[in-house]
C-alpha cells in the first residue's frame, strides 16, 4: 500500500513539475479567481450579497473542491469539507446539523436548498455533485429567511447554468470494494435564445466494503465500543447502486427576462442496508425513487430583480425489512417563491411570498403480507410564509447591516384511511421571526461581527391535529402544541486579507432551545390503569447550547504573487456546553425534569490539512478530519422483552461469540474519538485529459459515525476524465 502511494505520487508530482518547466511563470488570472471567495454572491442570502459583506458565519464548497476531494455523495463532501457534524449509514443515507443541534435522519433542524428551493428530501447522500456549481452553507438561524427548521443552519446547493459556447465534461472512476462511477456532464449555449445543461452520474459499489483495521489513537478506548470482532472485517450487506440525472433548459425571451426549467431524478433500487455490523437488525434493502420538476422565471424591471419559482418533488421510499414487514412511505413537496430584489444606493432589499406543501403518505405489510395499520396517519403541512430583507451599508462602506423578519401561517391536516378514522383532523398557528446582524471593518482587513436571530421547528401534523387510534392505543394531538424555539447570538472578529494568502475567523456562539416537543401519557383523573389513559405531546425539553468556531487559513501562494497555492487550513468547532433538560418519568412513576449531556452531538469537529495547485493542471491534498466524543443511547444488545418494562438484556451473539460483553447495561456510552485521513491528487494536461487518484481513509482507521454503523476503511480510487 505505501509502494503503491508513493508511486502514484511521485508521478503525479513529476508530471507537475515537468509542466511547470515549459510554461512561462505568468500568473493566470482565471486560474486564481477561485481562491478568492470574497466576492461571491451567496444566492441564499436573498439579496445576493457578497460573501465579505454578510455578518452572519458562511462556508462556500467550490466546484474545483468537490472535484478535488474523495467524496462520492453529498453527504461525505460536507464532512470532509465543512465544519458541520455528520452521521452517515451505510446504505445511501447521512443526516447533518450544526452548532450543537443533534444530526437526524429526518433533518429536523435545517433547511436543505437547491438554487433557493426546498430540495424535497432530508437525505442528503441522494443528491448529485455532478451539476453542482458551489455549496454554500449558513450557520445560525434563518428562519427568518426560510421558515420553520433553519435553526442551525441552511445548505444551499447551487447547480450550473452554461450560458457560453457547448462544453462539458465525461469521466470514469473505478476501485476498492469494486466501485464504479461514470459521470457526463454537458452545457451551453444551443441558440440566441436557449441554453441548457445536461449532466448524468452512475455510481455501483460491487462488493462489502471493509472495516478499518487500526485507530490512530485511543485504541484501548476505540476497542471496548467497537468490539474486537469488527476490525478489518467486511461489512456485510453493504452493495449498492445508483443513478441520478439532471436537465436544465433555459429559454432567453428577451434581455431581461429568463425562463429556466429544470428536471432531476434519483433512482436507486435495492440498497443493501445492513443493519449495523452485527445485524442486530436484520439485513435489510431499500428502494429509494425522487423526482423534482421545477421552474424559474427570471425578470427585470428597472431596479427591480423579479423571481417566480413554481417547484414540485416526490419522494418514494420502500423499505424491505425481515423483522418488522416492509414499509412504503411517499413524500410530496410543492409550492412556489415570489420575491422581488432591488436595490437603492447602498441598501439591497429582497420581500417576497414563500409558499410549501408537505404531504406524507405511509403504507404497512406484515411480515405475513398483509396490509396493516401504519404508524401514523398520512398527513398535510401548509405553510405561507411573508419575508422581508435588508442589507444596508454604512460609514464609508465599513458598516454593513442586515436585518429581516418572517410571518408564517401553519396549517396541519390529517388524512382518513382505511386504517385511521381521524376526528378534528384540522389546527392551524402563526409563527413570527426575525434576525439582526452587523459587521465592520475596524482596519484594512479586520472585521467584528455579531448576529442574532430567533428561529422555530414547526410540529408535524399528527402532534397537533385530530385524535385517531392505532390497537389499542389512542392518540390525540394538542392544539396548544407550540413550535420548538431557539434563539441564537454570536460573536466574532475576522481577518482576511487575501493579497497576504491569510484568512482567520473566530466566532463564539451561544443557544438556548426551548420547547422542545416530546410524547407523553395523559392520565385525565390521574388514576393509573383506568383506561382512560391516551398518548399525546407536550412542550417539555429545553437546550443550551455555546461554543466557538476557528477557520484559518494560510496560502504560501501569496509570497509568489499566486504563480500556485500552496494552502495550509483548518476548520474547528468546540462545544463548551450543550446540555439539555429532559421531562422524564421517574422511579417513582411521577415526571419530572432532569439535565444531561446532550447525546449524539460531538464535543469536537474539526477538518484540516495542506492542499497544493499549481494552477496549470497539478492538485494535490491531503486532509485530515477529526470526530471528537459524543454520548449516545445503547441500542447495540440483545434483550428479552417477555417480562416488560423488566426487559433482560444480553450481550450481542455475533458468529457463535458474544460481543460488547460488559456493555448491554449501560444506557449511554461515550464513543471515542477517531482521526480520518483522506489523500487526492489530479493532473490535467493538454486542457482536456485529467487522471486522479483519491485515497479515503488514508491510515485505514476503523471508525462509527452512529454506534454499530462501522465506516469503510481504506479505499483507493483511480479516475479519468475528458473535458470538451
Amino acid at each position: 500500500m505505501k509502494r503503491t502511494f508513493l508511486t502514484a505520487f511521485a508521478l503525479l508530482s513529476f508530471m507537475n513539475f515537468a509542466s511547470q518547466a515549459k510554461d512561462e511563470p505568468v500568473v493566470d488570472t482565471t486560474a486564481v479567481r477561485h481562491l478568492n471567495l470574497n466576492e461571491v454572491q451567496i444566492n441564499a442570502s436573498r439579496v445576493n450579497a457578497k460573501l465579505k459583506d454578510l455578518p452572519q458565519k458562511v462556508d462556500v464548497i467550490t466546484r474545483r473542491v468537490i472535484e478535488s476531494t474523495s467524496a462520492l455523495d453529498m453527504g461525505e463532501l460536507l464532512k470532509k469539507t465543512a465544519g458541520v457534524d455528520i452521521i452517515q449509514y451505510p446504505g445511501v443515507s447521512s443526516a447533518i446539523s450544526m452548532r450543537g443541534f443533534a444530526p437526524s435522519t429526518s433533518n429536523k433542524y435545517n433547511v436543505i436548498l437547491i438554487d433557493g428551493r426546498p430540495a424535497g428530501t432530508t437525505n442528503i447522500a441522494t443528491i448529485d455533485m455532478s451539476n453542482v456549481e458551489r455549496v454554500e452553507i449558513l450557520k445560525g438561524p434563518f428562519s427568518a429567511q426560510y421558515g420553520s427548521s433553519a435553526m442551525a443552519g441552511v445548505i444551499n446547493i447551487v447547480t450550473k447554468e452554461s450560458h457560453k459556447d457547448m462544453s462539458g465534461s465525461v469521466g470514469v472512476a473505478y476501485g476498492s470494494f469494486k466501485t464504479f462511477k461514470g459521470n457526463l456532464s454537458v452545457g451551453g449555449s444551443l441558440s440566441e435564445s436557449m441554453d441548457f445543461d445536461v449532466s448524468y452520474n452512475y455510481q455501483k459499489q460491487g462488493d462489502d466494503y471493509k472495516v478499518g483495521k487500526k485507530n490512530f489513537w485511543g485504541k484501548s478506548d476505540a476497542e471496548s465500543i467497537l468490539d474486537q470482532s469488527t476490525y478489518g472485517e467486511r461489512m456485510e450487506h453493504s452493495q449498492f447502486e445508483r443513478h441520478n440525472a439532471n436537465a436544465r433548459l433555459g429559454f432567453i425571451l428577451n434581455e431581461n427576462w429568463k425562463i429556466n426549467m429544470n428536471q432531476s431524478v434519483f433512482i436507486a433500487n435495492g440498497i443493501e442496508t445492513p443493519g449495523s455490523f452485527w445485524h442486530i437488525y436484520g439485513m435489510n434493502s431499500k428502494d429509494i425513487n425522487q423526482y423534482r420538476t421545477s421552474a424559474d422565471v427570471l425578470g427585470t424591471m428597472g431596479i427591480h430583480n423579479l423571481s417566480f419559482s413554481p417547484f414540485h418533488s416526490k419522494e418514494e421510499s420502500t423499505t424491505f425489512n425481515s423483522k418488522y414487514g416492509n414499509t412504503e412511505s411517499t413524500h410530496k413537496n410543492y409550492g412556489f417563491i415570489l420575491q422581488d430584489a432591488f436595490k437603492l444606493g447602498d441598501h439591497s432589499l429582497a420581500f417576497g411570498v414563500d409558499n410549501k406543501n408537505d404531504l406524507y403518505e405511509t403504507n404497512k405489510w406484515s411480515l405475513a403480507g398483509d396490509e396493516a395499520a401504519p404508524y401514523r396517519p398520512n398527513y398535510l403541512t401548509q405553510t405561507t410564509g411573508l419575508f422581508g430583507q435588508i442589507n444596508t451599508k454604512a460609514i464609508d462602506g465599513k458598516l454593513n447591516l442586515a436585518m429581516g423578519a418572517r410571518y408564517d401561517h401553519i396549517q396541519f391536516e390529517l388524512k382518513n384511511s382505511e386504517f385511521f378514522f381521524v376526528d378534528n383532523r384540522k389546527e392551524e398557528y402563526e409563527v413570527f421571526t426575525q434576525n439582526v446582524g452587523a459587521k465592520y471593518e475596524i482596519i484594512d482587513g479586520l472585521s467584528v461581527h455579531s448576529a442574532w436571530g430567533n428561529a422555530f421547528l414547526a410540529p408535524d401534523a399528527f402532534q397537533v391535529a385530530g385524535e385517531y387510534t392505532k390497537g389499542s392505543t389512542t392518540y390525540k394531538g394538542n392544539s396548544n402544541l407550540k413550535a420548538e424555539q431557539s434563539n441564537t447570538f454570536d460573536i466574532g472578529f475576522e481577518y482576511n486579507k487575501f493579497a497576504k494568502g491569510i484568512k482567520f475567523d473566530f466566532t463564539y456562539f451561544t443557544t438556548h432551545h426551548n420547547n422542545k416537543i416530546v410524547g407523553k401519557t395523559i392520565d385525565p383523573d390521574g388514576t393509573s390503569g383506568t383506561g382512560d389513559e391516551y398518548e399525546s405531546y407536550i412542550n417539555a425539553d429545553r437546550a443550551d447550547m455555546d461554543g466557538i468556531e476557528i477557520e484559518a487559513s494560510y496560502d504560501f501562494g501569496a509570497l509568489a504573487d499566486y504563480n500556485y497555492s500552496l494552502k495550509m487550513y483548518v476548520n474547528y468547532t468546540h462545544l463548551i456546553d450543550a446540555t439539555v433538560t429532559q421531562h422524564v418519568k421517574k422511579e417513582d412513576s411521577t415526571f419530572g425534569n432532569e439535565e444531561s449531556p446532550m447525546r449524539y452531538v460531538r464535543d469536537n469537529n474539526a477538518n484540516f490539512g495542506i492542499e497544493f495547485d499549481n494552477l496549470k493542471g497539478f492538485t494535490t491534498q491531503l486532509n485530515a478530519r477529526y470526530i471528537g466524543h459524543r454520548y449516545e443511547d445503547n441500542y447495540m444488545y440483545e434483550a428479552d422483552y417477555s417480562n416488560w418494562p423488566s426487559v433482560s438484556k444480553m450481550p450481542i451473539n455475533f458468529n457463535g461469540t458474544a460481543v460488547r460483553s460488559g456493555l448491554e447495561n449501560e444506557d449511554v456510552l461515550r464513543h471515542p474519538e477517531f482521526m480520518v485521513f483522506d489523500y487526492s491528487a489530479s493532473y490535467t494536461f493538454k486542457e482536456k485529459y485529467t487522471f486522479g487518484l483519491t485515497i479515503s481513509n488514508l491510515l485505514d482507521e476503523n471508525y462509527t459515525e452512529k454506534d454499530g454503523y462501522n465506516m469503510p476503511g481504506r479505499s483507493i480510487i483511480a479516475k479519468l476524465a475528458y473535458r470538451f
